[in-house]
C-alpha cells in the first residue's frame, strides 16, 4: 500500500462532515489542549513570560499532540503536531547549545523525522492528511523564512498564540482546509 492513498478511499465520519454543522460538544473537548497551548504560549513565553522564546515551536508541537490524543485516531492534528515537535526540538537543541550544528540541517532533519513519524501512523489507521503534512512543514519553513528577513512580530510567543486559536476556531466553525475531504484530499 502507498503512503498516500485514494482519497475516494476515506471513511467514517471524516469523510462525511457537513461543513456547514458545528462541531459536537464531544468533538469541541479536543480542542482543550490546543487552548490551553495557545495560552501558555501567549503568556509563558518571553516578552511576556520567563521561558526564552526558541520553545515556542516545541510548546506548539506538544500541544497539537495532545489536541491530537485526545481526539483519537482521526484527529486532524497528529500530522501537524509530529512534525512541528520535531521542528520545535530542534530549535531548542540548536538555540540551547546542546546541539553545535547548523540550524538548518538540524531543522530539515527534524522535518523529515515528523513527517516519516506521520507516514508511518497513517499505515496504522491514523489520520494523516497529506495537505496537514504539507502545511506543517510549510509553516516551519515560512517562520524560518520570515524570521530570517527580521520581521519582529515572529518574535513574540503571543503572535503563534492567537494562530494556535484561529486554527481552533477554523476547526470548530468546520472552515479548516484539514477538515475537508474529496476530490482535493490524499491522505498519508
Amino acid at each position: 500500500m502507498s503512503d498516500i492513498t485514494d482519497p475516494g478511499m476515506t471513511t467514517g465520519a471524516a469523510a462525511t462532515t457537513d461543513p456547514g454543522n458545528p462541531v459536537p460538544a464531544p468533538g469541541r473537548w479536543r480542542w482543550v489542549p490546543a487552548l490551553v497551548g495557545a495560552l501558555v504560549v501567549s503568556l509563558a513565553v518571553a516578552p511576556v513570560g520567563p521561558l526564552p522564546f526558541y520553545v515556542t515551536p516545541l510548546i506548539l508541537g506538544v500541544t497539537y499532540l495532545a489536541a491530537a490524543v485526545v481526539g483519537g485516531r482521526s484527529a486532524t492534528l497528529w500530522a501537524p503536531g509530529l512534525i512541528i515537535t520535531a521542528w520545535g526540538g530542534a530549535v531548542v537543541l540548536v538555540f540551547s547549545h546542546t546541539l553545535n550544528a547548523d540550524f538548518a540541517a538540524v531543522a530539515v532533519t527534524a522535518l523529515g523525522i515528523g513527517a516519516t513519524a506521520a507516514a508511518l501512523l497513517g499505515r496504522v489507521g491514523f489520520r494523516m492528511d497529506a495537505i496537514a503534512v504539507a502545511l506543517s512543514v510549510l509553516f516551519a519553513g515560512l517562520t524560518e523564512l520570515i524570521a530570517s528577513l527580521g520581521v519582529a512580530i515572529l518574535g513574540r510567543g503571543w503572535f503563534y498564540g492567537a494562530l494556535l486559536g484561529v486554527w481552533v476556531l477554523s476547526d470548530l466553525a468546520r472552515i479548516s482546509p484539514l477538515r475537508r475531504t474529496g476530490s482535493g484530499s490524499a491522505r498519508v
